[in-house]
């Protein structure tokens, strides 16, 4: 304890010393996050997976406004999640390409060497891709929709009382954007990160066909309660866990 006075009295009575520790430290932490970019940056990437679940309980909710997206190319994939993937990877793949500085592969980039699924996106293991691909790291992505608590429930805190359970309305949803990321590096098929990224309302919501302006349109708004808005704010997250996982 007297030491640690000490130290702190050292550093009032010498505030250049204190300025030249604070500034060590700061390049401390820049060397590293400069260290870590280069781990990705300008390496040739591969996606390997993409994968949209949406739970259940908010399957029919959702998929009632499939009349407001467009018919996709096979006739296989659901209508509702093909938008939903495409805009999912159109906002993902630009922060990877752009804040962490991977070169993403386009998706039929080996071309008859993978398998796809029903949406065009690569559909193959990590063994067969290293084994069929040469890029440098291969990505899964997992995307998950679901309510944030119960389907049906959710504990509200109230100022100055208990806690409410509240009964949610069949048109009303808290749902919560969920994206995984795993990388995969060229030596094997243990992951190198797993990367987490999430965002839900701040407020229960009517669900219509508004919640999914930005992906049946291009009606983007940042203050809005929307699909594209919780895509957007889970990737931002992501690519913070991304530049964490060093």
């Amino acid at each position: 304890m007297v030491l640690y006075l000490e130290r702190q009295y050292y550093l009032k009575q010498n505030p250049m010393k204190k300025l030249i520790i604070f500034s060590i430290i700061l390049v401390s932490i820049v060397i590293s996050e400069s260290t870590f970019a280069q781990k990705y940056r300008k390496k040739e990437v591969s996606l390997i997976s993409l994968k949209l679940n949406i739970n259940s309980d908010y399957r029919s909710k959702v998929d009632a406004y499939s009349g407001y997206f467009n018919e996709p190319k096979n006739k296989n994939a659901n209508r509702v999640d093909n938008q939903i993937i495409y805009t999912a990877w159109d906002l993902i793949s630009e922060k990877l390409k752009n804040e962490v500085g991977m070169i993403l592969l386009p998706l039929d980039a080996y071309g008859k060497k993978f398998s796809y699924d029903d949406y065009g996106f690569p559909d193959i293991g990590i063994n067969k891709a290293l084994n069929k691909g040469q890029s440098k790291y291969y990505i899964k992505i997992d995307i998950d929709l679901s309510p944030e608590f119960s389907a049906k429930y959710i504990t509200k805190s109230q100022p100055d009382s208990a806690n409410q359970i509240i009964h949610l309305k069949s048109d009303e949803i808290k749902p919560i954007l969920t994206i995984n990321l795993t990388i995969y590096s060229d030596k094997g098929i243990i992951p190198v990160a797993n990367c987490t990224g999430d965002a839900t309302t701040e407020e229960i919501i009517t669900l219509d066909q508004s919640f999914f302006d930005g992906i049946i349109n291009n009606d983007i708004d940042p203050s809005k309660n929307t699909l594209y808005n919780l895509i957007e704010k889970a990737s931002k997250k992501l690519i913070i866990s991304v530049y964490s996982n060093k």
